[in-house]
């Protein structure tokens, strides 16, 4: 309890300060059930727990009192697990600092995505609808215990267009069980047939205690999945997608704005159960505990960074994105010449066509993206 005091005072403190974070996500972890794969901070849905931790989550939000936002990203989870009036609260509870968002997501599952919720969204300023729907195949989707089928994907994209939004993404996961090349392209130009502005595609982990690995499924090999992901890079790049972050593809001017906050290393607040947050000098986490969270014992632990560990998120984010990494910023914020430091390196990665400047910007190729921990690695 007194760490849990400390914290406070310092965010508080923090939160004070002029340089104002301008994105928040929040955390809804409630799922009508628990996908075989999964190993976010998650809980079924049962309505006893929701309506206290709205509650909670309404006092957590009021702590921080964020303002002057640009985006907003509630996630989970899954929000749209919430029954209509609960769904409702939460936009509500929300309201007060959403005036201005230029980006207001929402992630959701087709099977929970009916029309009075997209019509609820639209009211309240939602313009962007982030979509779990990880593969198109029917029979993947019943062996990971997804509830929806592709026709329910359809479904669910088709009313959020005639609802008025839009800007829509889908997440496809590569590499779960029974995939192949074949379905992969199959999964692609499927998705490709709906319109959609956003496209992320994440590999497989298989963590110790999900159901995938109780069922003794593995992750795929690592020669394989480049394999997948040389596919994905053909496919989406042809038809116009670019691949702006190394999980993520969009449509010219359809990046993600939330995101690229996390991928600037930018301040933003964090509230809900798990979640974390960076506030001027400190990133944050959120417990995972429900019954400590609901009693208002909202933060675990903290992380105050020093100059170098600034400097590891700065390089370690940044070169994730095309916008790359600036060498100039480097050396205000830092004093530090990385590329003169790391001439020799950095000379013969670009020469292996794993990176290449532009300007100041040290920015990554697609074959640098796919070794980009290495690339880290050696720069760091």
């Amino acid at each position: 309890m007194l760490l849990m005091k400390k914290l406070l005072k310092k965010l508080l403190t923090i939160n004070k300060m002029s340089n104002q974070a301008k994105s928040l996500y929040i955390h809804i972890p409630f799922c009508e059930k628990i996908c075989d794969y999964c190993d976010f901070t998650k809980l079924q849905y049962f309505r006893n727990f929701a309506v206290p931790y709205l509650e909670s989550l309404k006092k957590e939000l009021d702590f921080y009192q964020p303002h002057s936002l640009s985006t907003i990203y509630v996630g989970g989870g899954t929000p749209t697990a919430l029954e209509l009036d609960l769904f409702q609260q939460l936009l509500e509870i929300i309201a007060p600092f959403s005036t201005g968002v230029i980006e207001y997501t929402f992630e959701a599952n087709p099977e929970s995505l009916s029309k009075e919720k997209i019509s609820l969204m639209k009211q309240f300023g939602v313009n962007r609808v982030s979509l779990g729907v990880q593969t198109t195949d029917d029979k993947i989707l019943a062996a990971i215990n997804r509830s929806h089928r592709f026709k329910d994907v359809q479904t669910a994209i088709n009313n959020l267009k005639k609802g008025g939004i839009e800007n829509i993404n889908v997440d496809l996961i590569l590499g779960l069980p029974y995939a192949s090349k074949r379905l992969l392209i199959k999964d692609l130009n499927r998705i490709l047939s709906l319109g959609v502005k956003h496209i992320s595609c994440y590999s497989l982990t298989v963590h110790p205690h999900t159901v995938l690995y109780r069922k003794g499924y593995r992750e795929i090999d690592d020669d394989i999945l480049r394999e997948y992901y040389d596919i994905v890079e053909e496919i989406l790049t042809k038809n116009n997608y670019i691949h702006y972050e190394v999980s993520n593809y969009c449509l010219p001017s359809f990046e993600s704005k939330h995101n690229l906050t996390y991928w600037r290393n930018e301040h933003y607040y964090g509230v809900g159960l798990g979640t974390s947050g960076y506030l001027d000098n400190v990133r944050y986490k959120n417990t995972k505990n429900l019954n400590k969270y609901l009693k208002g014992q909202y933060l675990d632990e903290e992380e105050i960074l020093n100059d170098q560990d600034r400097l590891f998120y700065q390089i370690m984010l940044n070169l994730r994105t095309i916008e790359g990494l600036s060498l100039k910023e480097l050396k205000e914020d830092f004093s530090l010449d990385l590329y003169q430091q790391k001439k020799d390196i950095i000379d013969e990665f670009i020469k292996q066509k794993y990176l290449y400047t532009e300007g100041d910007y040290l920015k990554p190729t697609y074959q640098g993206m796919m070794i980009l921990d290495a690339i880290i690695l050696k720069l760091i």
